[in-house]
C-alpha cells in the first residue's frame, strides 16, 4: 500500500504502538536537530526505497527528537500533500507482471511548485534506514539472515526485517539539502528535478557504500572482469595463436583469479563479528579507539585504503571489526597466502581478505591478473586494507615500508583516477602479544613457524590468558592527490596505459611509504606496560624502588606533555601508582616489600618481551633521551655542541625509528627539548646561557637524567660498534655482508656481558638499516669488489661517540674487535 495515501488512519495509528513497543532504532547523529536550521522552514524526508517500517521508525525518532512527523500534511507553493515523505525508488506493481523501479512522482510536484513559485523553498532530509545495520549488534544468529544489503526487500522480507531488526536498525539523517538552491538557479522544471533527483540518488549511494559496503557482484563477476582487463589479456596473447595454448593460459589465470580474490558473504561476516566480540570481551580489558572522527570525516565519496602497523595477526581481524562497529565499509584486507588455510581461509576469504603470493617474480600472468584485482575493486568503490611492512613487526619498532602494493595503488589511481584515494595510517598499541615469545625465538634465530590449522587451535589455548587493553589511534589522513601533486604536478595530463610505468612513480612510492609511517608513528598510543617498559629497562637489572619508579614514571608522562611529538599521540590519564598496579595485575612486574622501600622486578624473561612494548613508543623519547645522553659522561655542555651532536646522529635515529622531522629542522627540534628538560629541571643552564648543565651528581634530577638517557645508549652502542669495526679493519677489507656479520656476534656478545640478553640488541636488520644510511649520506662507498670504503672523517665520528658512552662499555667494544682480529690469526 501507498504510505502516502494510507485510508485507514486508526491501522495506522495501531501499527505504530506495536512498532514504537518493539524496535529500538539507533540513530546518527545522536541529536539530530544540530542538522536542522531554524524552525519554521517546511520540511520533506526523503527515503531511498520507503516502507511503512522506514516510515514507522522515522516518526518514532522524531517524535523524540521534537522534529516535525513524516505523516504531517504538507502545503507549500500552493499545492497540498497528505504526508511528508519523498521516496526515491517506488515499487509499482501491474496486475501479474513483475515490479519495476518508477520516478518520483511527489518529488517532480514539489520541485515544479517550487520553480512555478520562484524559487520557493523547503528542505528535503535525507533519511537513511539500515535494518540489520547498526552500532549494537546482532543478538540472534538468525537475524543474521535479515541483515541490510544492497537489496531492496519485497513485503515479505521486509515484514520478517522488520520483525527480526527491530532492535537492531540504524536511522541516518544527513543535512538537509535546499530545493531552492537549485530551483533558483533558472532551470526548466524538468532539468531541474533531474539534477535534485541525481543529488539525492548519488548521496544515497555514498551513504550506502560507506555503511553497507559496496554493491557487491557476485564472485564469478568480478573473476570475468579480471579476465577482460587488457593487461591481462595482452599476457595471455603471448601463448600465440595455438588455440590450446591460449586456453591453457587462460584457465591458469582464471585459477589465479579464484585464488587471490574474496568471496565476501555478510552472514559469514556478521558470525564472525559476534565470535570476535567474544575473543575481545574473553582476553582484552577493552579496545580503546581515538581519533576515529577523522575517518568518518573523510569516509563519504573517497576510496579508503586502511594503512595500519602490523604488530599481531590479530591486526586485520581488530580493524576489520572497528570499521564494521563504526557503520563503515567493511575493508577487503591483503592477506597472505599462508593463511589459506584449511576452514579458516574460507572464513577469512568470506570476511573479506584476498589472498597474495609473497613473490610475483617471474610469473608475468600472476602479476598481471593481481593488479587487475586490487585495480578492479578499487574503482569499484570497496575500501582497502593492507600492511605496507609487508610482514609482523619481531622488534615493536616500524619496518621500513614495501613499495608492492603501494605501488599496485598508485599506478592504478593514474590508469583511472575515478575515486579519490586516502590512505588511513592506523597505530595498534597492545600490552601483551599473543606471538611475543615467538618473536624472541625467532630474533634469536630460530626458523619462522610455519602458520597451520594446528599452529592456531594451540594460540587460542592462549586465550586463557590476561591481555590487557588494546589501543587503536586513527592517524591523520594521506590524500594520494596531495602526494602526486608534490611530487608531479602535471600528472593529470594526458591519459596512460595500464602497464605503462613512469619513471617518476618510484619517488611518489618512496614518499608515499615514508609518510605513512611517519603517521602511524604520530598516532601512538603510550600505554602503562610501555612506559613501564621504557622506564625499568633503563636500569641495569630491571629493577627499581617503588617511589623512584613512580617518579620517573611521572617524568615520562610529564616530558610528553612538555615535548609534543603530535597531537595525535594518546597518553593513558592514570596516576604512577595506578601504571604500576596495572603492570602488577598483568604478571609484567611484581613487587617485593621491604623495610627501606618496596622494591620492583621484572624478571629477565618478561624484560625480553617488553623491549618489543619499550620500541613502540621509543621514537616519542628519541629527542630529549638523546640529549639526556649526552650527559651521561660529561657534566657540561654548550647549546651549539648539543645541536652538532643530535644533527650527527639524527639521520640514523630517523631511519630506525622512521622520526617525523626533516634534517633541516633538527636545531629547532634540539632547542625544543632542550627546554623540555629545562621546565622539567632535570638540566639547567650555566652561568652562560649558552652551557647547558646537569643536575649535581648523586641527586634525584640527576638520576632522573640518567635514566632518560639510557633508553637511547643501546642504538648508539650499536652506531659505534660499527664504526669501531670499520676503522679496525680498514677501507676496502669488509663487504656489506661481512660487516653486518661482524657487528651482530658483537652485539650479541655485548649484550650478554654487559646488559640484558635480548635479541632485540643484536638484531640484524638494524645493523643493515645503519650501514644503509652509512652509504646514503656518503659516508661509505663500495668499490668495484663489492668493499666498504671510506675517508679518514669516520674517525671523527667515532670521537664523538666517545662523549655518550662509558668508558667500560667502549672499551668492551674495542676488545671485542680485537679479539675477532686474534680468532681470525
Amino acid at each position: 500500500m501507498d504510505l502516502g495515501r494510507l485510508l485507514f488512519r486508526p491501522l495506522y495509528w495501531l501499527a505504530g504502538k506495536i512498532f514504537a513497543t518493539w524496535a529500538r532504532p539507533t540513530v546518527a547523529p545522536e541529536d539530530p536537530t544540530e542538522l536542522f536550521p531554524a524552525a519554521g522552514q517546511p520540511v520533506c524526508y526523503v527515503f531511498e526505497s520507503g516502507g511503512l517500517a522506514d516510515t514507522l521508525a522515522t516518526e518514532l525518532i522524531c517524535k523524540i527528537h521534537g522534529l516535525t512527523s513524516p505523516t504531517e500534511p504538507l502545503a507549500f507553493a500552493g499545492i497540498r500533500e497528505p504526508n511528508r515523505i519523498v521516496v526515491l525508488r517506488q515499487k509499482r506493481r501491474f496486475l501479474f507482471r513483475r515490479r519495476r523501479m518508477s520516478e518520483s512522482t511527489r518529488l517532480r510536484r514539489l520541485v515544479d511548485a517550487s520553480v512555478a513559485a520562484g524559487g520557493q523553498d523547503i528542505l528535503l532530509v535525507p533519511v537513511a534506514i539500515y535494518w540489520g545495520r547498526s552500532p549494537d549488534k546482532e543478538a540472534s544468529w538468525f537475524k543474521l539472515l535479515f541483515a541490510e544489503n544492497w537489496e531492496f526487500a519485497g513485503r515479505t522480507r521486509k515484514f520478517f526485517v522488520t520483525i527480526f531488526q527491530g532492535r537492531n536498525t540504524l536511522l541516518s539523517y544527513s543535512r538537509p539539502l535546499s530545493l531552492s538552491a537549485i530551483t533558483r538557479e533558472g532551470l526548466e522544471p524538468e532539468i531541474a528535478y533531474r539534477k535534485v533527483s541525481r543529488i539525492l540518488r548519488v548521496h544515497f549511494r555514498q551513504r550506502r557504500t560507506a555503511t553497507v559496503g559496496p554493491d557487491l557482484s557476485h564472485r564469478r563477476t568480478l573473476v570475468n572482469a579480471v579476465l577482460r582487463n587488457p593487461a591481462v589479456q595482452r599476457v595471455i596473447a603471448e601463448a600465440g595463436n595455438d588455440p590450446d595454448e591460449r586456453d591453457k593460459h587462460t584457465q591458469e589465470a582464471i585459477k589465479y583469479a579464484r585464488e587471490i580474490a574474496a568471496h565476501v558473504s555478510y552472514t559469514t561476516v556478521r558470525v564472525v563479528e559476534r565470535l570476535l566480540g567474544w575473543v575481545w570481551n574473553r582476553i582484552y580489558d577493552g579496545i580503546e579507539l581515538n581519533h576515529v572522527d577523522r575517518l568518518h570525516e573523510i569516509a563519504p565519496g573517497k576510496e579508503i585504503v586502511y594503512v595500519p602497523c602490523h604488530r599481531s595477526h590479530f591486526d586485520y581481524l581488530l580493524l576489520s571489526y572497528i570499521v564494521y562497529h563504526q557503520d563503515l565499509s567493511l575493508p577487503h584486507v591483503a592477506a597472505g597466502i599462508n593463511l589459506n588455510l584449511p576452514i579458516v581461509g574460507g572464513i577469512l576469504r568470506r570476511g573479506g581478505a584476498f589472498f597474495l603470493r609473497r613473490s610475483f617474480k617471474g610469473n608475468r600472468l600472476y602479476a598481471a591478473v593481481f593488479s587487475a584485482y586490487l585495480h578492479e575493486i578499487l574503482v569499484r568503490g570497496h575500501s582497502i586494507e593492507y600492511f605496507v611492512e609487508g610482514g609482523r613487526s619481531r622488534t615493536g619498532r616500524l619496518l621500513p615500508p614495501k613499495a608492492g602494493m603501494l605501488g599496485m595503488t598508485v599506478n592504478s589511481y593514474l590508469h583511472d583516477p575515478r575515486r579519490p584515494i586516502v590512505f588511513i595510517p592506523v597505530y595498534f598499541g597492545y600490552e601483551k602479544l599473543i606471538e611475543g615469545d615467538s618473536f624472541i625465538s625467532e630474533l634469536g634465530g630460530a626458523a619462522k613457524r610455519k602458520e597451520s590449522l594446528f599452529g592456531l587451535i594451540q594460540s587460542v589455548v592462549a586465550l586463557r590468558d590476561r591481555f590487557g587493553k588494546v589501543y587503536v589511534n586513527v592517524g591523520q589522513p594521506i590524500l594520494i592527490e596531495d602526494v602526486l601533486d608534490g611530487r608531479k604536478p602535471d600528472w593529470r595530463d594526458g591519459a596512460r596505459d595500464a602497464d605503462e610505468r613512469p619513471p617518476w612513480i618510484n619517488e611518489v612510492i618512496d614518499e608515499l611509504g615514508e609518510r605513512i609511517m611517519e603517521e602511524i608513528n604520530s598516532a601512538a598510543a603510550v600505554t602503562p606496560i610501555s612506559l613501564l617498559a621504557m622506564v625499568l629497562l633503563a636500569t641495569p637489572k630491571q629493577t627499581m624502588g617503588f617511589a623512584e619508579l613512580n617518579r620517573q614514571l611521572k617524568l615520562c608522562v610529564e616530558l610528553l606533555l612538555r615535548f609534543e611529538y603530535s597531537d595525535s599521540v594518546t597518553i593513558p590519564d592514570l596516576s604512577p601508582e595506578d601504571i604500576v598496579r596495572h603492570g602488577v595485575e598483568l604478571g609484567v612486574i611484581r613487587i617485593t616489600e621491604h623495610p627501606l622501600g618496596d622494591v620492583v622486578h621484572m624478571d629477565e624473561h618478561n624484560a625480553v618481551l617488553m623491549t618489543y612494548f619499550r620500541n613502540n613508543i621509543l621514537h616519542l623519547f628519541a629527542m630529549p633521551a638523546s640529549i639526556a645522553c649526552c650527559f651521561i659522561q660529561g657534566r657540561q655542555l654548550e647549546h651549539g655542541e648539543l645541536q652538532r651532536l643530535m644533527r650527527l646522529i639524527y639521520p640514523f635515529m630517523k631511519k630506525e625509528l622512521c622520526l617525523k622531522w626533516d634534517a633541516a629542522d633538527i636545531d629547532a627540534v634540539t632547542t625544543a627539548a632542550i627546554e623540555a628538560l629545562l621546565d622539567l629541571e632535570i638540566l639547567a643552564r650555566g652561568r652562560s646561557k649558552k652551557i647547558l648543565v646537569r643536575p649535581p651528581a648523586g641527586s634525584a634530577k640527576a638520576y632522573q637524567l640518567l635514566m632518560l638517557g639510557q633508553s637511547m645508549v643501546p642504538m648508539l652502542q650499536r652506531f659505534y660498534l660499527v664504526i669501531a669495526q670499520l676503522v679496525k679493519n680498514g677501507s676496502g677489507t669488509l663487504s656489506r655482508t661481512d660487516l653486518e656479520q661482524l657487528c651482530q656476534k658483537s652485539a650479541e656478545r655485548l649484550s650478554m656481558i654487559y646488559g640484558l640478553h635480548s635479541p632485540d640488541f643484536f638484531d640484524r636488520a638494524l645493523f643493515q638499516d645503519f650501514i644503509s644510511e652509512l652509504r646514503q649520506v656518503e659516508v661509505l662507498r663500495r668499490n668495484g669488489q663489492g668493499k666498504l670504503e671510506f675517508d679518514e672523517d669516520i674517525t671523527d665520528i667515532g670521537e664523538d661517540a666517545r662523549l655518550v658512552l662509558g668508558e667500560e662499555i667502549r672499551h668492551s667494544i674495542l676488545s671485542l674487535t680485537f679479539a675477532d682480529e686474534a680468532d681470525a690469526a
